[in-house]
C-alpha cells in the first residue's frame, strides 16, 4: 500500500490556490454588498421608528457609495490613470526583462506586452483628456 505523500501535492497547489483566490474574492465581494444593504435596511428601519424622513440619497445609494471621491470616481481622475498607466508600464517593461533575462530564446517576454499595452492606453486616454476642449 503506498503512503500518502504531501510532495506529490506541491504541484497541484499553486494551480488550486489561483483558481481560489478569485471565487473567494467574488464571495468576499457579494457578503459585503450583503452586509451594506442589511446596514441600509437598519438605518431605514431606525429612521421610520424615530419618524424622520429618509434622505432620498440613502435609498438609491448615492450617500453610501464608497466609489465617489470629490465627484470622481475612484480610477477614473486624471492623476489616477497616470498613476495606474505609469504602473502598468513599469510592471510590463520589468515582466518582459524578467522574462528575456530568464530564457532569452522563448516567447515569454512577450507575456509582459499585455500590462504594457494597457498601460500605454491608460496614459493615452490620460493625455487625450487633459487637452483642452476645443472653443
Amino acid at each position: 500500500m503506498d503512503t500518502f505523500n504531501l510532495s506529490s501535492l506541491g504541484p497541484l497547489l499553486i494551480p488550486i490556490t489561483a483558481l481560489c483566490i478569485p471565487i473567494v474574492a467574488i464571495i468576499m465581494g457579494v457578503i459585503a454588498k450583503m452586509r451594506r444593504a442589511e446596514l441600509m435596511h437598519e438605518t431605514v428601519r431606525q429612521l421610520l421608528a424615530q419618524g424622520k424622513e429618509i434622505p432620498p440619497q440613502l435609498l438609491d445609494g448615492s450617500l453610501l457609495s464608497d466609489r465617489v471621491l470629490n465627484g470622481k470616481a475612484g480610477w477614473q481622475s486624471k492623476s489616477g490613470q497616470v498613476i495606474f498607466g505609469a504602473v502598468n508600464v513599469g510592471a510590463g517593461l520589468g515582466v518582459m526583462i524578467m522574462f528575456y533575462a530568464m530564457r532569452p530564446d522563448m516567447w515569454l517576454w512577450a507575456i509582459g506586452c499585455i500590462p504594457l499595452f494597457i498601460g500605454i492606453a491608460l496614459l493615452a486616454v490620460w493625455k487625450i483628456e487633459s487637452k483642452p476642449a476645443p472653443k
